[in-house]
This record gives C-alpha cells, sequence and structure tokens, in this order.
C-alpha cells in the first residue's frame, strides 16, 4: 500500500505522522501475507500531513527579524501594511494620513532610501519630492517579514532595514481535501466610511500546480478625527489585484509567478508625508504600481541544502495634475507631473552543508545538535537595475522654454543606477556554540541623463557615479538546548551610496548651491571662514561627484528563551530583548564645505543610535498573548553643532491578549506610545513634547458555520487624541479618531 507524506504542500513530517504511516505500511503487508490473491484488499492510498504551528508574529532567534503571520493581518482588518508595524519593536509609521503618505521608521532611520520595500522578492521604490511610495494592499497578503538593521543577506544601501511582504498562494486558502475554492469578503469601517470588497477564485488543476486569482477594492471618505473634524483630502479610491501560480516541478523544487497590481487615484494632497495634508497645495493624482515576480526554491531537507533565486520587475507610475494656484508649485500656470520609476531585481542564495547538516534558524533553539562539528556555506548573487522617467510640462510658455526645456525637471532629473553585489558568509556549530563570519561585497552606478548631464559634461564633471565597498559582519551565539536559553551577539558593516535624486538634482532648495553648503539657511549657523558672498558650489550646480558613500557600524547583542510549561504542560512562553548601538557616518545631507578654509566639499556628519527592543508571546490553553517595546534614542552632529536626534521613535509598549474557540475567538490590544520631543520650526533652534498617549484596541472573530465568518476590529476605542510620528523630526499628523470594522467572508 502506497503510503506518502506529499512534499508538495511543503510541511514537515512530524515524528507521530512517520510513525502511523509505517504502522500502516505494516499492518498491509500483514494483511497481503495472511490473504490469497483472490480475497486481497486494495487500501486507498493514504496522505499523512502534519503541520507545525507558528506563532502569530514570530522572532528569529539570533537576526532582528520579526514576521507578522496572516492572523495578524485578519484580527486588525487594517487597510495598509502600516497599520500592523507596531507589533514590531524598533518600527513605527511616520507621515500620512494617507497610505501613499506614510513611511517606514526603522530605528530612527526615516527615508526611504534607508529601508528597502520588496513585494515577492522583488526590490520596490519611488523618488519623489514628499512622497511616500509603498503601495501594497494588505489583503492579498500572508506574511510581512521585518528586518531591522543592515544584514549580509540584503543588498548594500538599507542601513535601516528591510520590509518584505509575500502574497498569498492558493494552498494558504483551501481547506484540507479541497481542490478548487472561491472566497468573497466585504466589509465596512465607521470612521471615514470604508467600504472594502474582495473576492478570490483559487485551486489546485493537478498535484503539482495551484493558482489563485484575487482582487481587492476600497473606497471611503476623509478621515474624521477624535474631536469628529475630517482631515480633509484624506479620502480613498483604490483597487488591487493578484494572480499567482505555482508549480512542483519534484517534491523538493517549486517555482512560483506572480503578478499584482494597486490603482489609486483622486483628489489628493501634494504633499503626502509631512504636516497636514493640503499645506502644499492639492493635485488631481494617479497612481498605476505593478509587480511581476518569478521565485523558485529548492530544498534537500536531509542535508540542510537549500536554494532560491528571484527575477522580477516592479513599475511604479505617478501622474499629477495642478490646476492654477492649487499649490505652491502652480502659482503662475496649471502643472503636470509625470514620473516613472522601474526596478529590475535579480537575487541568488542558497545554502551548502560541507560538514554535517546543518539545522536551521528555528531548529537551533529547540533541538540538540546531532553531530560536534556542523559546516556550511550561505552565499548570494544580487543585482538589478532602477531607472527613472521624470517629466514636468506647465501651462507657462515661458517657464516650459526656461525651467522645464522639453519637460526635463532638473530638480527632479531622469536617469537610472545599476548594481550588482554578492556575500559569503561561514556557518560554523559546535555543540551550542554557533559562529557566522562573512563578508558583503557591492558595487552601485548611477547616472543621469538630459539637461543636468549636458550642464555636467560642460562643467569638466562626470554625468555617472560609481561607489563600491566590501561590509564585513560576524554573529556569535550559545544556546542551551534543554534549557532553551540562547545569547547573542553582531558586528556589521553596511553602507549608502547616494541616490538620483540626492547626487544629481538642481534646484535652489537642493543641497548643491552656495546657500546650502555655506550653511546660510535653517538654522543661520554659518560655516567660519568663508566671505558672504563666496562661491564655493561647482558651476554646475550638481554635486554628485562630490559624495561619499555613507558608512554605518552596528553592534547589537540580546538573550532569546522558549520556556515551554511555564504554565502547564499546555504553555508556551517566547521572549527575547535586543540591545542594539548604530553609528552612521559621512551622512550624505551634511554636505558641506570645510571649515579649514580650503573650500573642499565634504560630510562630517553623523548620527549615533542606541537602544532595547523587547519582543515575545505567551500560550496557555486557549489563551494568547503577545508582547512588545523599545525604548531608543540618538544624538547627531551636522558639522557643526550635535543635538538630539529626533527621528527615533517614541519610546513604546504593547501588549494583546486573545481566546480562542472553536466557534472564533476574542482579543484586547492596548498600547502605551510616551512623549516624544520634535521641532517646532525648520530652522531646527525650538523643540517641543508631543504628549504620550494609549490606545485600546479589541478583534472578535465568529465563525457561523463552514461557509460564513464574522469579523470585527476596533481601534481607538477610548477615542484618544493623539499624533503619528514625523520623519522630518516635526510635530506628527494627527491620528484618526475611534473606528470600528466589520467584515463577513464565505468560503467556497
Amino acid at each position: 500500500m502506497p503510503c506518502s507524506t506529499p512534499r508538495s504542500w511543503r510541511q514537515r513530517r512530524s515524528a507521530v505522522a512517520a510513525t502511523g504511516c509505517w504502522l500502516l505500511a505494516l499492518c498491509g503487508a500483514a494483511f497481503a501475507d495472511e490473504s490469497s490473491e483472490t480475497d486481497m484488499t486494495v487500501l486507498p492510498e493514504v496522505r499523512v500531513q502534519a503541520t507545525r504551528q507558528r506563532p502569530a508574529v514570530q522572532a528569529d532567534t539570533t537576526r532582528s527579524t520579526t514576521t507578522i503571520g496572516e492572523s495578524v493581518l485578519r484580527q486588525r482588518q487594517p487597510d495598509s501594511v502600516f497599520e500592523v508595524l507596531d507589533e514590531v519593536p524598533g518600527v513605527s509609521v511616520q507621515g500620512g494620513p494617507r497610505s501613499s503618505g506614510m513611511g517606514f521608521n526603522i530605528r530612527g532611520y526615516t527615508d526611504g532610501e534607508d529601508v528597502r520595500i520588496e513585494l515577492d522578492g522583488v526590490g520596490k521604490g519611488f523618488e519623489k519630492y514628499r512622497f511616500g511610495g509603498t503601495f501594497i494592499e494588505p489583503e492579498l497578503l500572508k506574511s510581512i517579514e521585518v528586518r531591522r538593521g543592515a544584514q549580509i543577506e540584503t543588498p548594500a544601501g538599507a542601513l535601516g532595514g528591510t520590509v518584505s511582504a509575500q502574497t498569498r498562494d492558493a494552498t494558504d486558502l483551501l481547506r484540507p481535501g479541497q481542490q478548487w475554492g472561491a472566497r468573497t469578503r466585504i466589509g465596512h469601517a465607521s470612521n471615514n466610511d470604508e467600504t472594502q470588497a474582495f473576492v478570490a477564485l483559487y485551486g489546485r488543476p493537478s498535484d503539482r500546480t495551484d493558482i489563485v486569482a484575487a482582487r481587492s477594492r476600497r473606497e471611503s471618505n476623509d478621515i474624521r478625527r477624535p474631536d469628529g473634524t475630517r482631515l480633509e483630502l484624506s479620502d480613498t479610491d483604490a483597487g488591487s489585484s493578484l494572480l499567482k501560480g505555482s508549480w512542483w516541478l519534484t517534491d523538493q523544487w517549486k517555482a512560483a509567478l506572480s503578478w499584482v497590481r494597486y490603482q489609486d487615484q483622486g483628489l489628493q494632497p501634494y504633499d503626502t508625508t509631512g504636516g497636514d495634508p493640503g499645506a502644499f497645495g492639492k493635485v488631481q493624482r494617479r497612481i498605476d504600481d505593478d509587480t511581476l515576480s518569478l521565485q523558485t526554491k529548492w530544498e534537500d531537507e536531509a542535508s540542510g541544502a537549500r536554494w532560491q533565486a528571484t527575477v522580477g520587475r516592479s513599475q511604479t507610475r505617478v501622474r499629477d495634475h495642478m490646476e492654477k494656484g492649487w499649490s505652491v508649485f502652480s502659482t503662475l500656470a496649471a502643472v503636470d507631473d509625470d514620473i516613472d520609476h522601474q526596478h529590475t531585481t535579480y537575487d541568488m542564495r542558497g545554502t551548502l552543508p560541507l560538514i554535517g547538516a546543518v539545522a536551521s534558524h528555528d531548529d537551533q533553539a529547540e533541538a540538540a545538535p546531532s553531530s560536534p562539528w556542523r559546516l556550511s556555506l550561505h552565499m548570494g548573487l544580487q543585482g538589478g537595475n532602477s531607472e527613472r522617467t521624470s517629466r514636468r510640462v506647465t501651462g507657462s510658455a515661458l517657464l516650459n522654454q526656461t525651467t522645464y526645456v522639453g519637460g526635463y525637471n532638473p530638480s527632479q532629473p531622469s536617469g537610472s543606477q545599476d548594481r550588482i553585489g554578492g556575500y559569503a558568509q561561514l556557518d560554523i556549530q559546535h555543540g551550542g556554540w554557533q559562529a557566522l563570519p562573512g563578508v558583503r561585497w557591492d558595487r552601485f552606478t548611477t547616472r543621469v541623463i538630459g539637461a543636468n548631464a549636458t550642464a555636467l559634461l560642460a562643467a569638466g564633471q562626470p554625468d555617472e557615479i560609481t561607489a563600491q565597498r566590501a561590509s564585513p559582519s560576524f554573529t556569535l551565539s550559545h544556546s542551551w538546548a534543554p534549557q532553551g536559553w540562547t545569547v547573542f551577539g553582531t558586528v556589521a558593516r553596511a553602507f549608502r551610496p547616494p541616490l538620483l535624486d540626492e547626487a544629481f538634482a538642481k534646484s535652489a532648495y537642493g543641497r548643491c548651491n552656495n546657500a546650502s553648503l555655506l550653511r546660510t539657511h535653517g538654522d543661520n549657523t554659518r560655516v567660519p571662514g568663508y566671505a558672504l558672498n563666496a562661491n564655493v558650489a561647482p558651476s554646475s550646480g550638481i554635486c554628485a561627484d562630490f559624495y561619499e558613500p555613507e558608512l554605518s557600524r552596528s553592534v547589537q547583542a540580546g538573550v532569546q528563551t522558549s520556556q515551554r510549561g511555564v504554565l502547564g504542560p499546555r504553555s508556551l512562553l517566547d521572549a527575547k530583548l535586543t540591545a542594539f548601538n548604530d553609528r552612521t557616518e559621512q551622512l550624505l545631507e551634511t554636505l558641506m564645505v570645510s571649515t579649514d578654509g580650503s573650500g573642499a566639499l565634504v560630510q562630517p556628519g553623523t548620527e549615533h543610535r542606541w537602544g532595547l527592543e523587547l519582543e515575545g508571546g505567551l500560550q496557555w490553553r486557549d489563551w494568547q498573548a503577545r508582547f512588545s517595546g523599545h525604548r531608543m534614542q540618538g544624538r547627531t552632529f551636522n558639522g557643526l553643532h550635535e543635538r538630539d536626534l529626533l527621528t527615533v521613535p517614541a519610546d513604546r509598549l504593547q501588549l494583546s491578549l486573545g481566546w480562542r474557540q472553536p466557534w472564533g475567538e476574542l482579543g484586547l490590544r492596548w498600547q502605551q506610545v510616551w512623549a516624544r520631543e520634535y521641532f517646532k520650526t525648520t530652522a531646527m533652534t525650538t523643540t517641543g513634547r508631543q504628549p504620550s498617549h494609549r490606545l485600546l484596541g479589541a478583534w472578535a472573530q465568529w465563525r457561523v458555520n463552514e461557509t460564513f465568518t464574522l469579523d470585527l476590529a476596533a481601534e481607538n476605542l477610548a477615542n484618544a487624541s493623539y499624533r503619528l510620528d514625523n520623519g522630518l523630526a516635526s510635530e506628527g499628523i494627527e491620528g484618526a479618531g475611534r473606528n470600528l470594522r466589520v467584515s463577513i467572508s464565505a468560503r467556497y
């Protein structure tokens, strides 16, 4: 009798399942021996599957990596990926209130170029003045992984970290034994009268293939503040689509092809990242975002060998129309902006066992090593290309002939960036010890085209720049397997080259002009030794070849524990405490003329941030609790004076408690955010205190029957007044008032 556990479902055999399969086989053999051929009964094929239950929010044992599972996305019913990131320590959301204006703040790194965004392994990103640019619909996702700090597997540039989202597969949606299925969902939010609809069709045409097609749509009015007033220009009209297919070439080898589209349109604020929306005027905006990804994975569980590759392309196009007088940029005439970003990703990585079989990160704290020494090699090769086309056309013939010739916008120039990199890391394990020495190397080539390139060449400057550097890292950890404790420490270096905008922009409000280089703006602290009318900027007005990459050094250490039976036989406590100390040098935004009077352009600025991060969970019978929090501080030096780093997230502590039953679940969530200091003016000379606040939330689910499920989610139940963090170190935008979300879903 055949007895198999198909790897096509990507589930591990458990000891119980393997034993049961073996006993069934013995019984079948005994039956065959005692029966004649004519009396033989052929039993049906038995498929034994075992699923290892994962916590809703899972923290890696030794790395600063946290994964938010699908159950949290269902509980929270978020309308953007930003709303669930308070589950991750060291992370906050800045800007807003629309998702297009929000950004990730990881350990005080706030710029989009400091935090890498991935969707199904494909890098994304969008550069536009005072614009966020992260477009991912949470309804299409099964997980969000947040890596804090630069890690060896991540291409250079992401000093703050990486946010990587994975879309759903048909296997995530199908019921056990189901071949084809469908889901529908409709929801409503009370605060902004949002209506959200979701429909998905999925199935397994064969044992080795699955497909899913899904569509999500959101429409809402303006957000209501706690005092009952509406936040102008905060309504939503957006939709997302997903097409995905997977194919298991063998039991060990899987390939997946996905296409995700996001669209948004309507009357929106020009400045979506800071201040109240509308401070810089309004625009009629259309956003089209597409991501195409081909991923393939191969894994041999017995030896620990694994390999995966990703090839993909992401394109984001934003078109803005400003009528005369709608914006500070359209005071003289109407303005049309069209910005198109395209990113290509190539990523191949794998693990090659050299001595023994090496356990995964998740297994190291749970199982004692099977041999004294284990050695493997982690390696990867990554590359890609980013291209931006920017065009501005105004209703003024004079502006089109002088400032925006041929539609070229010198302050947001067109150009491209090529990148290639790789890493090698040894994984050495002996007993409970593990050492991970490694090195990463990256090379970036950034070039500008159009009028800015012409100006550079005329001034004797190159129209492209190159940055390359090796970044070593070392991790050491020790685990006490029976006791369930692990201590770890990591030292790593990284760098970030300037982006196209930073290096090649030419504008009066940019960094490469006399006012900026002499510091005659802002807090009016001038560089000593230079006359008021000194000419220190290059004649081209572009400083690309004067920039040096930012350099980062990160040190972190911590302890992790996994304790079973703390409250009885059905209890498990997971907890992790991490301390980090990061220092960044040669800050790109501190480009200035040297204080020695030589006229040389230098980047003397530094940032220093340090703090603690706590995360974990407790399971006891039908109860589950999660907790997370952080406390951090920072100092920064701009080349002339030092001050507190006010971009670090406000200190935060979050607790949640849930109760699960066969009919559904209930839960409460409590969050305390402490006061933070912010700059009152753009001169950054006076500060204020943004008050602390508490937020109370809840969720409930009722499985009405096999088909229908009712979900409830509540945010800011006490209708507290509060403000979000702001990455510009200014006062944050006021958050939304009480919001009740209800949805009903059906599975067929």
